[in-house]
């Protein structure tokens, strides 16, 4: 047999995307390749990010010599053929990137598959075959006889040994073999067979000398003589007649050539023969126009029998003939499978007995070529003449041959794994922070920047890491532009090595570069500056706007390699430099030696200061500061200052001075109205400050009531502290709500009796240390209507003997009548003969400063209140009431009178809605309302107006304002002030934009408790914070720093 194999690479590539010979399974006509979807199935968890698979069609070619037939090409493991297992791996030298070798089995259910399972480090110990695979192979049929493609998937990175190539092949020399099985045709010639004639010949192949057949004769059923030569093959002469049998077994191993029965040995039959035929070449007797019948039959041979026992006729079975075809005179174009009669070139021939182990042909003509199929295996064949009168000379004999190793050849070196290198891109460049050093201040002042790594973006099938280096560089020219301070020597950058750049100058004028004025060094990825002396700084201007900085940018910068090394090493490496470095040298500024300290005795800062609220009261503690550049005597003379001016408006040197006063409204701070801390005098060792603030003493009366307090604050610049002297104490006034709920005593004591006078006693005035305070009393009285006894209007609001007529209300004016009734007066309750105020009730109020018993009706108050709140119980959406405020003059108390004020349900505080400088005392719940009259509700522009008393009515009961004479009929006058329930000084009640009075209801009220603000006199607190910023003599500032001082 003469095979052969060529081979063509098949190349698969690590690189994402189709190179060499990869393609995109998803496509047709690969996706619907049955064998490449269970390879990609094989595909386990991590490796590559999905499988790089290769095809190569026509990768293994096997070509066969006329006669030859080639059946299947495999894979084997070597050169002898020997297929791959599915236990029992091969190392196929190659490793996977992390260095695990890589076995060679044959799948266990597709034995056209290699399959590389992933084992150890270990060259010798081989894995299982299920475990985890590297790449996998398949040879694939094509529908050209010899052509097998190739399938290829590579599912993890594998190790390529060339570091320095990042395109390196590795591949299966020698570890991978393709081998050819095919089948040839092996004859014989009587030209091989011994001459005479003999029981018996043994006849070798030319064409395979391994292969033989025995040859015998047969007269009827009994043993004849066989007779071969180069003439032919016969029975006891050349031809097969009538009643005559050849008989042939196909064999190896026999030795003798020929031979009497007895000498019959063999090695053993043929056991893979299911083609065979032999050439008729003359019918006998010879005439062109006779045709002969034969028959043919075959068998399989159940022994090996030897000698006479093969001579006497061995056991057989039948191996059934199911296709027959012809060739030559009596050709026939196609198989015959069937029984039948074929018209051929030279006559009609009839087959019987396919199917079976004997089939009968007629009407055959001479030089006619016979074969037989088998559909089992046949070792024996027999042709018998059957004809009456012709029989035939047969030629030659031939069988067909499988061999399952005819041709091997190496295939591996044609499987080649492509590298691929790491990938990289620079994305953006690396980013350096800003360094800032003080001039000259050496090692312990250096400034270090960390460098920001480049951004990139890096990749490798084969996994990989990187690595980011630096460099310093200089990015232009090597001159700075700066100076240093002394000697103003121009300064050079100086590229010392890669990672260091110093600053130079020449320090002697002989052109050398021999002083170092900074270096910029780099240690991993941090950039530290270091100035070594001082450098020339612009001294204008002065202040505000001075630059007290030099900036080196844009003269030095940072290179990053980034190196990107993957799992065999391959590299690839990108440079990116930083935009220039920010360095900045800053000027020296005057600092805060010994910070503000009000005690430096005890441990720790202590603040505030505490300074004692009389006159010629001081105080001293800690505070100092150092600068570099400092002012003469001549420049203090000349009003120039170690502190820097606080106040652009006011003239001279101010600290700033802000603050506030405590304890003049309850829970409120009251700011200052104006402040100053001015500079009197300085010198070298000291600075004198005058200061003073101006405040409102009574926020709660309308408008400024102003006061001042003042004193100095000096600086001891030689012992670092300060003093402040209190030169002008701190006072103010207060006011303080007296509560009827909150009363400290009255008479009479309950309301047994029903008493017509009440006097409660609210304020004591030795209670507080000052001279001036005076005890607050308020008197109650009561007034009630009848049927025949109404109300009435007076100056007194006082009528025993007879009720007023009058009850048009003016100004001055108080309601009144001669029926008087019991006072409720207690700290829950205020109402007229009972709780409450009703309709045609009056209840009236006076305030003392003392108590005049409750024996006769007083109606000349002697005490006032700013301010009054009346709180009630049980107030809904609908109740509303007047209010006669009985005043006197603050300024002259011979001058009285009375103001009106309605009161809208609006105007009554509900729930939730109680304005902050009153909650605290007036509490309220869902029931509760509070009404608050303050001085700006009475008092128009110009006016000082205090109340003395008051008279409640929840209705007008009668009482209107007068007729307008100007009007046809009666025209009520408007007289009641109109109540505006806000406070404070935004909540004025309008003195000329009057109302009518509330007219006769029903509206009952139930007033709970009653507040009256009284103003004493008080010692507030006041919070003092100096804001100090010290300045040097070119101008460059401290942070202000302040002190801070409490007077109490």
């Amino acid at each position: 047999m003469a095979l052969d194999i060529t081979a063509q690479d098949i190349i698969i590539d690590e690189t994402t995307g189709p190179q060499d010979d990869d393609i995109n399974p998803a496509l047709p006509p690969h996706s619907t390749n049955d064998t490449l979807t269970y390879l990609l199935g094989l595909d386990g968890p991590g490796g590559l990010a999905s499988p790089e698979v290769a095809f190569q069609s026509d990768f293994v070619i096997a070509t066969a010599s006329a006669g030859e037939t080639i059946t299947s090409v495999i894979l084997t493991q070597n050169a002898s053929g020997t297929p791959f297992s599915t236990t029992a791996g091969v190392n196929s030298g190659i490793k996977t990137v992390d260095g695990n070798y890589v076995w060679l089995f044959q799948d266990a259910t597709h034995p056209n598959v290699v399959i590389g399972v992933i084992g150890t480090s270990d060259a010798n110990a081989a894995p299982a075959a299920s475990g985890p695979l590297a790449f996998s192979f398949a040879l694939m049929n094509t529908a050209t006889t010899g052509h097998f493609d190739l399938y290829t998937v590579q599912y993890v990175p594998l190790f390529n040994p060339i570091a320095t190539d990042p395109d390196d092949r590795i591949d299966l020399t020698n570890k991978v073999f393709a081998s050819v099985a095919g089948t040839s045709v092996v004859g014989f010639s009587g030209q091989n067979a011994a001459p005479g004639n003999h029981d018996f010949y043994v006849i070798n192949s030319p064409d395979d000398a391994s292969k033989q057949i025995l040859v015998t004769g047969f007269l009827g059923t009994s043993n004849a003589t066989a007779n071969v030569s180069t003439q032919g093959f016969g029975v006891n002469n050349q031809s097969i007649n009538p009643t005559e049998t050849l008989q042939v077994d196909f064999v190896t191993g026999g030795n003798l050539a020929a031979g009497t029965a007895s000498q019959i040995q063999y090695g053993s039959h043929l056991e893979n023969i299911t083609q065979a035929g032999f050439t008729i070449n003359q019918i006998t007797p010879s005439n062109p126009n006779l045709r002969v019948d034969i028959k043919i039959s075959a068998f399989n041979v159940d022994n090996n029998e030897q000698g006479l026992n093969f001579y006497d006729g061995s056991p057989t079975h039948a191996a059934p003939i199911t296709s027959l075809s012809l060739t030559g005179q009596s050709g026939y174009a196609s198989a015959i499978t069937a029984n039948g009669t074929y018209p051929t070139g030279s006559g009609n021939i009839t087959v019987s007995g396919m199917g079976t182990g004997v089939v009968t042909i007629t009407g055959l003509d001479n030089i006619t070529t016979v074969n037989i199929t088998t559909s089992s295996p046949m070792d024996r064949l027999t042709v018998s003449g059957v004809d009456a009168n012709e029989g035939c000379d047969i030629t030659e004999f031939h069988f067909n041959t499988t061999t399952t190793n005819a041709y091997t050849e190496q295939v591996g070196s044609f499987i080649n794994f492509d590298d691929d290198g790491p990938a990289l891109s620079i994305t953006a460049a690396p980013v350096v922070g800003a360094a800032e050093v003080v001039e000259a201040s050496g090692v312990a002042g250096q400034s270090q920047a960390t460098i920001t790594p480049p951004t990139f973006n890096a990749s490798a099938v084969d996994g990989y890491t990187t690595n980011v280096t630096y460099a310093l560089a200089l990015a232009g020219g090597t001159a700075t532009g700066l100076l240093t301070t002394v000697g103003n020597h121009a300064i050079t950058l100086v590229a010392d090595s890669a990672t260091q750049i110093s600053g130079m100058y020449d320090s002697d004028g002989d052109t050398t570069l021999d002083a170092t004025a900074f270096r910029v060094t780099l240690s991993g990825t941090t950039v530290t500056l270091t100035s070594l002396v001082a450098l020339e700084h612009s001294n204008a201007p002065q202040g505000v706007g001075e630059d007290n900085t030099l900036d080196l940018n844009g003269l030095i910068n940072v290179t990053a390699t980034v190196t990107v090394t993957d799992g065999d090493q391959d590299v690839v490496s990108q440079q990116s430099s930083s935009s220039g470095l920010s360095l900045t040298f800053d000027d020296t500024d005057p600092t805060i030696t010994a910070p503000f300290d009000a005690d430096p005795v005890t441990a720790g800062i202590q603040t505030p200061e505490q300074l004692g609220n009389t006159v010629g009261a001081s105080a001293s503690g800690t505070f100092g500061y150092d600068m570099t550049d400092k002012h003469t005597a001549a420049e203090y003379t000349a009003g120039v200052s170690d502190f820097a001016d606080q106040d652009s408006v006011l003239p001279g040197i101010q600290l700033s001075l802000g603050g506030n006063l405590t304890g003049l409204v309850p829970n409120t701070q009251t700011p200052f109205i104006s402040s100053s801390a001015t500079l009197q005098s300085e010198d070298a060792t000291q600075a004198t400050f005058n200061w003073q603030i101006s405040y409102d003493s009574d926020p709660n009366t309308a408008g400024d009531q102003t006061a001042t307090a003042g004193g100095t604050l000096v600086f001891n610049k030689t012992a670092d502290t300060y003093t402040i002297t209190l030169n002008d104490a701190v006072e103010g006034f207060t006011k303080d709500i007296l509560h009827t709920s909150e009363l400290l005593s009255k008479e009479p004591t309950s309301n047994v009796g029903h008493p017509n006078i009440v006097v409660e006693k609210l304020f004591e005035a030795d209670s507080t240390p000052e001279t001036t305070d005076r005890d607050f009393f308020v008197q109650f009285t009561a007034n009630s209507v009848t049927n025949t006894i109404k109300f009435g209007l007076n100056s007194t609001g006082d009528s025993d003997n007879a009720t007023p007529t009058d009850t048009a209300w003016n100004p001055g004016d108080l309601v009144t009548n001669n029926h008087e009734d019991w006072v409720s007066a207690t700290q829950s309750t205020n109402g007229v003969a009972g709780d409450t105020i009703q309709k045609g009730e009056l209840l009236t109020l006076r305030f003392f400063d003392t108590s005049l018993g409750i024996g006769t009706e007083s109606i000349t108050p002697s005490q006032t209140a700013a301010d009054m709140a009346i709180k009630f119980d049980g107030i809904g959406t609908s109740e509303d009431l007047m209010v006669i405020l009985q005043l006197v003059s603050s300024t002259d108390s011979s001058v009285h009178t009375t103001k009106a004020i309605y009161i809208e349900n609006a105007d009554i505080y509900k729930m939730g809605q109680v304005p902050t400088a009153y909650a605290a005392d007036f509490p309220l719940d869902n029931n509760d309302g509070l009404i608050i009259i303050e001085r700006n509700d009475y008092n128009g522009v110009g006016e000082n107006w205090v109340i003395q008393g008051a008279q409640i009515m929840q209705s007008g009961n009668g009482i209107i304002g007068p007729d307008n004479p100007n009007l046809a009929g009666f025209q009520e006058t408007p007289t009641a002030i109109d109540l505006n329930r806000a406070t404070g000084s935004a909540g004025g009640s309008s003195q000329t934009a009057l109302v009518n009075w509330d007219a006769t209801d029903n509206d009952v009220l139930k007033i709970v408790d009653l507040g009256f603000t009284s103003t004493q006199t008080t010692t507030p607190d006041a919070h003092l914070d100096f804001g100090v910023q010290i300045a040097d003599a070119d101008g460059d500032t401290t942070a202000v720093q302040h002190i801070l001082v409490d007077i109490a």
